[in-house]
């Protein structure tokens, strides 16, 4: 009896450590930031219909006020603080209209966590084609986000981006 309690414990006991590893506040967030790139995704290939949901896609990554800044300040397309609503709908409009967007090889460098606040440095590798096959978003993308907890979630609440060639 002894014996077989040993394996069970050293089971437990992992179980425990593993669980408490993976939900550390870094990993969780590590984990929504990969998330939030693979529900952006939009494959040249996808149907009209799934493209329209795009943005409901997003929606549960998103805070309820979002800044998105470019290498020199406020993004021209969304000028200063923007709501998830206008946000996920300008999403759907561009899934509608562009060609594909991609968002591949996503690497979270650091996340540092204050109390609801974290800010969290990444890199991806972007690619938004537009019909005319111009492509105004295409190479490593290095960001710099803020995401905070609302409603017991963590959602991106301030992302800013500078491009970089590919390697």
């Amino acid at each position: 009896m002894r014996r077989l309690l040993l394996p069970v414990i050293l089971l437990l006991i992992a179980s425990v450590v593993f669980a408490w590893w993976w939900n550390q506040p870094g990993r969780v967030i590590a984990r929504r930031v990969a998330d939030l790139f693979e529900a952006a995704n939009i494959p040249a290939d996808m149907s009209n219909i799934g493209r329209g949901t795009r943005g409901s896609a997003i929606e549960p990554y998103i805070a309820k006020n979002v800044l998105f800044e470019g290498p020199d300040g406020p993004a021209d397309e969304l000028e200063g603080s923007q709501s998830r609503d206008f946000v996920t709908q300008t999403y759907s409009g561009l899934a509608t209209y562009c060609r594909s967007a991609t968002v591949q090889d996503v690497e979270v460098q650091d996340v540092r966590v204050s109390g609801e606040e974290a800010e969290v440095k990444a890199t991806i590798d972007a690619v938004v084609e537009l019909p005319n096959a111009q492509r105004p978003i295409d190479g490593i993308q290095h960001l710099d986000m803020t995401w905070k907890k609302e409603d017991g979630k963590w959602k991106l609440a301030r992302a800013k981006w500078t491009e970089g060639p590919r390697k």
